[in-house]
């Protein structure tokens, strides 16, 4: 049977082909060859075909050229990141064969800077580095207090407001003769927390020991303002576990036998001080003492964090995606203490069908101000990603959900705090996030959104899926119509929800932390095989570049 070649054909047929298309598949099929995008450029209806079929398409056409609607095309694609599987660049930092401690590093946004506090393994040095423009650049290095007393372990990164928290693990030389702090290794625990005021002229530390959990290991750490909180887990029997929050006392300085500075040798040398905090037992799970009540069942929680302007402390925990369920930790009384409220929410899904879904942070808000001589409310609204599994059929979805709430305007604050949206109960569906898919590793999938909102993305494993998003779009239907004008003609699914196409890229290495930067299509990712830069514009050329020499980075001069 002779074969026909889709350039032979005439160019009627072609372009019928091409109109058969979606349009990820017409602009690669328009690119392969320049017989191809000839047909693809000089038919007007087929070109309007695939920007009719696109969102964002305002019929704002009349008097264009071909070219002009071509060009237009373009611009829809590059927003829309269609291609971005196949073109988008990435950079991959080795650094001289270390191995980085995923786990004890961490990603976060300083003054519109991505920092990273990175942490190799057998380490003690914590290496704090910027993301700008796609370039990996390192600001300073922060040495253990503890380095000189035997081996160091750091377990955890977290930056605050008022610098960096690292939890460390001290084995302590048995040769070495030293104070009240290396005894206190020696006789009670080897964990302490080391805080490091980055602003200071002097460099300044507070250390903050951790004697009374003798037999349990930490498993996170979580710092808001004045408070900051552990998960431990017992190093024999992992089904004990427990939750505790610490609040900061006044910072003192101990006797000088008792001052870490005192016991490190040569000049210069930080300013360390011990300081006090008292602490308060959230959550207690032992093995021998099963508690049948609350979601601590679901084992130890292996991720903290505040939220809510450190009002409330968010629990994560094994395999899963959003966090499980939270205290409020303002305003502690011993009756509520104990007691972590379940992150579930009733959402109507369809009109025979509600959902119990679990809620994430929202991503984005607006806020629009009322009228306070005309008795106007102000409006609030949010949007967050939802997760839900069928008690019965046990298929898993994924949604962009929507809260919104109307304070008095003379009692509002007119201030945006997005995590204020989650407060609320009352969630209604947006839009389906198409080709999610439920991860089955114990880490769970990892969720970031770029500042703006108009990316979405998941990793999961090896596996990256961005979804394109018109937040003020969604935030705007309910109440102003105007959700059709840019979705119009989108793929809807059975229950009348719209359905985001994704973007789905693989990294070849194993995400452990996702964020996006400033630039809203970039991504920097720790992985096990170095830190990947991700660039999704879909004018790339798909290049990978390994930059195996980066060990002079951590070596280089400091300006």
């Amino acid at each position: 049977m002779a074969r026909i070649s889709l350039t032979s054909l005439p160019p009627e047929l072609i372009q019928l082909i091409l109109q058969k298309c979606d349009l990820p598949s017409f602009l690669q099929a328009a690119f392969s060859c320049r017989v191809l995008l000839g047909n693809a450029c000089s038919s007007c209806a087929l070109i309007l075909h695939h920007l009719q079929e696109s969102p964002g398409f305002l019929d704002e056409v009349n008097g264009l050229t071909n070219k002009q609607l071509f060009r237009q095309l373009l611009r829809v694609a590059r927003r829309e990141l269609y291609g971005a599987e196949f073109v988008s660049n990435s950079k991959l930092y080795k650094f001289g064969g270390r191995v980085i401690d995923a786990h004890a590093s961490s990603l976060t946004d300083v003054a519109k800077t991505r920092r990273v506090f990175l942490v190799f393994k057998n380490d003690s040095t914590v290496y704090l580095m910027d993301v700008q423009d796609g370039k990996l650049t390192l600001r300073r290095r922060l040495e253990s207090p503890a380095e000189k007393f035997g081996k160091v372990d750091i377990l955890q990164t977290v930056w605050d407001h008022r610098g960096l928290y690292v939890l460390h693990r001290l084995a302590p030389d048995p040769t070495q003769v030293g104070g009240s702090f290396v005894k206190d290794a020696q006789q009670k625990n080897s964990i302490f927390l080391a805080c490091y005021d980055l602003q200071a002229e002097q460099e300044t530390i507070k250390l903050y020991t951790l004697p009374e959990e003798s037999e349990y290991k930490p498993i996170c750490l979580a710092v808001h303002g004045d408070n900051f909180a552990i998960s431990w887990q017992h190093k024999d029997e992992e089904d004990s576990h427990s939750v505790f929050l610490y609040s900061m006392d006044e910072a003192y300085e101990q006797n000088e036998s008792d001052t870490l500075a005192e016991e490190i040798e040569g000049q210069p040398h930080p300013q360390i001080i011990n300081c006090a905090y008292s602490s308060h037992l959230l959550s207690d799970i032992r093995r021998s003492m099963p508690n049948s009540d609350g979601p601590q069942l679901k084992g130890p929680s292996v991720r903290l964090a505040f939220n809510d302007r450190g009002k409330q402390l968010l629990h994560y925990y094994r395999a899963q995606t959003l966090f499980g369920s939270f205290h409020r930790v303002s305003n502690l009384d011993p009756i509520h203490a104990h007691r972590a409220i379940h992150n579930k929410c009733n959402v109507q899904f369809s009109t025979s069908l509600s959902l119990q879904f679990s809620i994430g942070i929202p991503f984005f808000g607006a806020h629009v101000e009322g009228d306070i001589a005309a008795g106007v409310p102000c409006h609030w609204r949010y949007l967050a990603v939802g997760i839900a599994t069928h008690r019965v059929e046990h298929w898993t979805v994924a949604c962009i959900l929507m809260s919104e709430s109307f304070p008095r305007a003379q009692r509002c604050t007119h201030v945006m705090n997005i995590e204020r949206g989650r407060r609320f109960d009352e969630w209604s569906i947006m839009a389906q996030l198409g080709g999610y898919e439920e991860s089955i590793t114990s880490q769970g999938s990892l969720i970031a959104a770029s500042v703006l909102g108009t990316r979405l993305a998941m990793a999961s494993w090896k596996t990256v899926t961005v979804w394109p998003i018109n937040p003020q779009c969604l935030i705007t239907y309910l109440l102003d119509y105007d959700y059709d004008i840019f979705y119009r003609n989108s793929c809807r699914s059975e229950e009348g929800h719209l359905i985001l196409r994704p973007v789905v890229i693989q990294l070849d290495a194993v995400c452990c932390q996702l964020q996006f930067t400033d630039d809203e299509n970039e991504l920097i990712a720790i992985t096990d095989k170095g830190l990947i830069i991700l660039h999704l514009e879909p004018n790339g050329k798909g290049a990978r570049v390994v930059i195996p020499r980066e060990d002079e980075l951590l070596t280089q001069e400091m300006g």
